[in-house]
């Protein structure tokens, strides 16, 4: 079957490097699906891959992306001991992708037909839209998970306080409205007064904050100076330092993106002072146990009314250049989406 895919075969600009071109693809073989994309989510690693700031291809030319929904056109017989996690996944079904699941090299999302592994579908949790569905799992998977490294979940937060840099990113979002739906209370950062208006109907406290001494400023005046039991943070070497300061004593603060680069100079005797424990994170971690995989996507589920995402944008596929950069700009509140 003939497809078109979004490729690239150098580091750079998408506008510059990608290309859509055609590829061949087989018909699904043992525990592969044939998928119709309809809608893709886009994510900081996306243009992270292409810009040469995320993990390295293998090879190239790759393919690109790994978070969208889309129509099940064909399915090869079951993979043993990997079934489909939903058993109304058949041929005709609106089904959505895990992140680390999809075959970015050799396949992505960015493109209109694909085929994958069946044990990267999962459902489209009920009354989601398509872009709702593609902006969804990535978040989940991410954000539950370096909650839970921090020893955060629905029956373990009582008391305690949550605070999300660039809370106005997708990511960000959903973890600000789960945690709260939980009875955190939660504390978003951001240096935009227009989406610091936006993130207030989402967490209870919001703090513009244009540097580190702003975050501390902020943190500390919101908490009376007691500081924030968990802290997710995507920005990294910038505001490294700063975060430690806000944290509350025998706090955690989990890492998972660095923006701002991945080399801070860490208060070391502050950090023993305040016994806190620091952690990276990626999904890798989730993917390699499969225990807690299904935990997350439980959750997911059952609080998906709750944590729904916001869409800040629509993209067609033929402009996902365009739209990778419009994301680098980080303008927008939610998740930004290409739509076939």
């Amino acid at each position: 079957m003939k497809s078109h895919t979004w490729q690239f075969d150098r580091h750079g600009d998408p506008a510059d490097v990608m290309h859509w071109r055609e590829q061949e693809l087989p018909e699904p073989g043992p525990g592969q699906a044939l998928v119709r994309i309809r809608s893709v989510g886009l994510n900081n690693s996306d243009m992270n891959y292409v810009s040469g700031q995320y993990f390295p291809p293998e090879e190239f030319p790759t393919c690109q992306g790994q978070e969208a929904v889309g129509d099940v056109l064909a399915l090869g017989s079951e993979l043993q001991g990997k079934p489909l996690r939903d058993d109304e996944i058949k041929v005709g079904s609106r089904i959505a992708f895990l992140p680390m699941l999809v075959d970015t090299q050799s396949m992505g999302v960015f493109r209109d037909v694909g085929l994958y592994s069946q044990s990267a579908l999962v459902p489209v949790p009920a009354g989601f839209s398509d872009a709702e569905g593609a902006a969804y799992w990535e978040g989940i998977i991410t954000m539950v998970g370096a909650l839970d490294m921090a020893g955060a979940g629905p029956d373990s937060v009582e008391g305690k306080t949550l605070l999300v840099t660039a809370g106005a990113s997708g990511m960000g979002v959903i973890a600000l409205k789960l945690a709260r739906a939980w009875g955190m209370r939660t504390i978003a950062t951001t240096r935009n007064t227009r989406k610091a208006k936006g993130l207030e109907d989402i967490c209870d406290a919001v703090v513009v904050s244009e540097t580190p001494e702003k975050i501390v400023e902020g943190v500390h005046a919101v908490t009376d100076g007691r500081g924030a039991d968990v802290i997710l943070d995507p920005v990294g070497d910038d505001y490294f330092p700063a975060l430690i300061e806000c944290a509350a004593s025998s706090g955690s603060i989990v890492s998972y993106e660095s923006m701002t680069g991945s080399s801070a100079s860490l208060p070391i005797l502050q950090m023993m002072l305040k016994d806190l424990s620091i952690h990276g994170f990626t999904v890798h971690r989730t993917m390699n146990n499969p225990e807690l995989l299904d935990r997350l996507i439980a959750i997911g589920l059952e609080y998906a009314d709750v944590a729904r995402p916001i869409i800040a944008g629509h993209y067609r596929m033929s402009d996902a250049p365009e739209a990778l950069v419009e994301l680098r700009k980080a303008r927008h509140l939610g998740k930004l989406i290409l739509e076939a």
